[in-house]
């Protein structure tokens, strides 16, 4: 038998962008985007970079879907409105990178999608954001990366403001790696589907269930799918891992740390991360990152609003 550990891990954007979308005037706006700027860095990701690597190399993981990894930068707004040169705030990415070499394990970076891209005046400056889903790969793991592909959905939210003629495109997207475990091939995919819109989001699921029905080798999807169980709708051959293995149907959850990721005792409260697998046997499922000693030093924060699962697969 062939075997492989894999994961998702949405590993949140830092702060709440959904507090944008209530804006009624473009000095609320402003106002709101004061309240993001300083969840960015209240939720400091460099610590949880630390903590999120800890988790990925203490469960041995070999191949990972990430969610929300994302790069900030802030510009200069000079008095005639140009925006000068960004400077970056935060890029999610590398510090992870270097977090995983730091606790044990070199991993390689593949399949990013850039998904989701936004700006909005802060005080005197320009604050952008490019959110991205990216696949991790162990280098010295079970597996072996042959192709990579990306592509974002068809259907994208346009969410509206308060403000008339003022939305936010939100889009969206999925990148896989195509590889081999012990020569067998394997394709991971990596996807987040839309949050705030149902039948956008379902559009998205089926028409990335269309792209890799016809590959004719077993598939681990992954990613953070915005649906409760009963409302995902990935159906069989696809196993649900954490069902698969006997987890409690009305447990395991995933979602709901706050946004300051500083609440004293977890708030994790909906299933919404999976992973889900085609020709394969899953051996053990688990939910990572929600207990008190996957906090980050020295501030105690959760390592994201979410946690991560992680799956171990028999081929």
């Amino acid at each position: 038998m062939s075997g492989l550990t894999v994961a998702t891990y949405n590993v949140y954007l830092g702060a709440d962008l959904a507090l944008l979308f209530g804006a009624t005037s473009i000095d609320d706006l402003a106002a709101r985007a004061d309240v993001v700027r300083g969840q960015l860095d209240h939720t400091d990701f460099a610590q949880r970079a630390d903590a999120i690597a800890r988790i990925l190399v203490r469960e041995g993981v070999d191949v990972v879907g990430l969610q929300e990894v994302t790069r900030w930068e802030s510009a200069p707004v000079g008095t005639d409105g140009a925006i000068g040169e960004p400077a970056v705030l935060v890029d999610f990415l590398p510090l992870l990178v270097e977090a995983c070499a730091a606790a044990g394990a070199a991993y390689d970076v593949h399949a990013v999608n850039p998904n989701f891209a936004g700006g909005l005046p802060v005080g005197d400056s320009w604050m952008s954001i490019l959110g991205a889903n990216v696949v991790l790969v162990r280098r010295d793991g079970a597996f072996t990366v042959t192709a990579e592909r990306t592509g974002t959905f068809a259907r994208t939210l346009e969410m509206p403001t308060g403000i008339a003629g003022v939305t936010f495109p939100v889009a969206r997207g999925w990148g896989w790696v195509e590889g081999e475990v012990d020569g067998r091939p394997l394709l991971f995919v990596n996807t987040h589907t839309e949050a705030y819109d149902a039948g956008v989001r379902d559009a998205q699921r089926d028409e990335l269930l269309a792209l890799v029905a016809d590959h004719g080798r077993p598939v681990v999807l992954v990613g953070d799918l915005n649906a409760r169980p009963d409302d995902v709708g990935v159906p069989p051959p696809y196993a649900d891992a954490w069902l698969a293995v006997g987890g409690d149907p009305t447990a395991g959850h995933t979602c709901g740390q706050a946004a300051e990721l500083d609440n004293e005792r977890s708030a994790l409260a909906e299933r919404i991360d999976y992973v889900f697998v085609r020709d394969a046997r899953v051996t053990a499922c688990a939910v990572v990152g929600g207990e008190p000693d996957d906090r980050t030093v020295p501030d105690g924060l959760w390592p994201s609003d979410h946690a991560g699962v992680v799956a171990r697969l028999e081929f």
